[in-house]
């Protein structure tokens, strides 16, 4: 596999400022291999606290970790960040609101 784990990233690149979410191995593959372009967050008090920071920004960037290990497979996207409703193919409920993190590039390792 051609990631690294999250331990790898900060072995290389220390704590450089990063939006790091879980997510299912199933919908991480997806997103390494170019077939789900957005991630769903629901609009939850959670949330609104991580992700309202960057409503402002054009591009951030966001680590998806497959899992909750720190030997995770990990990679990091360029995003911006959106409200609607997303497509249910890639997991969105049908006519629920989500924070929507448009995936713009795939960096599969640095």
């Amino acid at each position: 596999m051609d990631v690294m784990t999250y331990a790898d990233f900060k072995a290389k690149c220390g704590d450089i400022p990063i939006l790091i979410l879980p997510i299912k191995r199933f919908w991480f593959n997806k997103i390494l291999s170019g077939e789900k372009l957005e991630e769903y967050r629901n609009i939850t008090p959670y949330y609104e606290k991580r992700l309202e920071k960057y409503r402002d920004y054009l591009h951030f960037s966001v680590g998806f970790r497959a899992g909750y290990r720190m030997d995770s497979p990990f990679i990091v996207c360029l995003c911006r960040l959106q409200k609607g409703e997303g497509f249910e193919e890639w997991g969105a409920e049908k006519g629920k609101k989500y924070y929507i993190l448009k995936i713009e590039k795939v960096y599969k390792t640095l």
